[in-house]
């Protein structure tokens, strides 16, 4: 295969093999005649999307191997904008061409219902784009030795775990996006992923459950050794003991990556996304090149990263995906905004619609953070509703530990934590110098100050 560029996008003719490029055709064929019957309904601007893919899964219950199974999906994507700016969108799994044609049909029909709105509108037509990564022959013995080898390394080293379900996948994807502009894009790409969901168990008592996982192109390591997995099953193990925060006080929340990706999609959606720019709730609305965060925090949302699995290539619009700055030393650089959005709040375009987040470390390790904290508490993740448009929240910190004077004490139940989202960026006390790549994101560990923490 030729080599890929950074980016994974192939010149038109690198094509794999000529098997490849027959299915490819074949996609091609589908969406074809998809927009055929898009633009002889009247449409002004199509698209369609024709995607196969194969999925073989390897799956565990209460740690012993229950499955082994190939899923076979064929779907097609409907996108119709007539002349008045009605659109109108299908997603159906059938590439049948009667289906097809059907499909078509009902899109239409829901262009035709829809409200006029000149701002939806399709990129500029683009040359034929190729994109390719990842290992498409599935290595199903090392996969299930992998798996394997997880389930025994969990048994000999964290005892106090229960394993509730364990899912392998190889994921292989071929798929032809068609736009009536005359843009065509091809993708064939293929991963590994494992996810486990397990608790703590000792006799009677029981931690609440929790999850983890990654994507990989590659088994060369062991699953332990990826991800956050490690750490994950380290920290519910010491859950199974757990006591109430028996009063309220003020003090320094130390988050884990995957609770710090949660917490920033949610800043996005409540700061910098679609809706609420295009409503103008945003207290961010106005804030474009200005700080919105402690100087130490840098956030990229890069698909194209070396560390991200199978990124984003291209928006659904048609325009070519690249990473951008979204905060950078704590000043806001770009709103999270689709082409939609943009032309509706003359703000610009994000370059990319993923949520491939990539947030750069800082420089002290997670160990001497702890140390450094007077009284607060570590948090796995968090459970409540949204936000309120101000940013305001009052959430569930569940598999939290307590600190006080530099060190973990003990476990926690029915902890509540009490703030403000735009608040907790400004108060950013450190960002651990380890990262956690997952395959979808690249985060670090993150302290925040002046916190309300509280008994439930």
């Amino acid at each position: 295969m030729e080599k890929l560029e950074n980016d994974g996008r192939l010149e038109p003719e690198a094509v794999s093999s000529p098997l490849q490029r027959e299915k490819f055709n074949m996609l091609e064929h589908y969406t074809k005649i998809g927009l055929d019957a898009l633009k002889e309904g009247g449409t002004d601007q199509a698209r369609c999307v024709a995607t196969r893919r194969v999925t073989r899964e390897i799956s565990a219950e209460a740690g012993e191997f229950s499955l082994y199974r190939t899923l076979f999906d064929d779907s097609m994507s409907f996108m119709a904008i007539d002349n008045e700016g009605r659109r109108g969108t299908l997603s159906q799994n059938s590439i049948d061409e009667d289906d097809i044609r059907k499909g078509a049909a009902t899109c239409l029909a829901s262009a035709k219902a829809a409200v006029p709105d000149k701002d939806w509108q399709l990129a500029p037509a683009l040359p034929i784009q190729t994109f390719e990564s990842g290992p498409h022959a599935c290595d199903e013995s090392k996969l299930f030795e992998r798996s394997q080898e997880l389930l025994t390394t969990i048994r000999d080293r964290f005892p106090k775990i229960m394993v509730e379900t364990l899912t392998a996948t190889h994921v292989s994807s071929e798929s032809c996006a068609n736009y009536s502009t005359g843009s065509r894009f091809f993708t064939r790409e293929s991963l590994y992923g494992i996810s486990i969901m397990f608790s703590g168990q000792e006799g009677l008592k029981t931690s609440s459950f929790f999850g983890s996982g990654v994507q990989t192109y590659s088994l060369d390591r062991p699953f332990i050794e990826m991800g956050s997995l490690e750490a994950d099953l380290t920290m519910v193990s010491e859950q199974v003991d757990t006591k109430p925060m028996d009063d309220a006080f003020e003090g320094t929340v130390l988050m884990v990556p995957d609770c710090f990706g949660d917490l920033l999609e949610t800043v996005i959606g409540t700061f910098a996304s679609d809706s609420v720019l295009i409503e103008k709730t945003s207290v961010w609305k106005d804030k474009l090149g200005e700080p919105v965060a402690s100087p130490a925090l840098n956030v990229r949302i890069a698909p194209l990263h070396p560390d991200i699995v199978a990124g984003e290539r291209f928006s659904a619009e048609g325009y070519l995906s690249e990473d951008f700055a979204f905060i950078e030393d704590g000043v806001l650089k770009q709103f999270c905004l689709s082409d939609y959005a943009s032309r509706k709040t003359g703000l610009s375009r994000a370059p990319n619609q993923s949520m491939s987040l990539v947030v750069q470390g800082g420089d002290k390790t997670v160990e001497s953070i702890i140390s450094s904290i007077d009284r607060g508490i570590l948090i796995g993740r968090v459970s409540g509703g949204q936000p309120s448009t101000n940013g305001d929240f009052s959430a569930v910190a569940k598999n939290a530990f307590l600190i006080e004077n530099g060190k973990i004490v003990h476990a926690l139940n029915e902890t509540m934590i009490n703030g403000n989202l735009a608040d907790l960026l400004l108060n950013i006390r450190a960002l651990s110098s380890d990262v956690v790549k997952d395959g979808g994101s690249v985060l670090p560990w993150v302290a925040f100050g002046n916190v309300l923490i509280s008994g439930k």
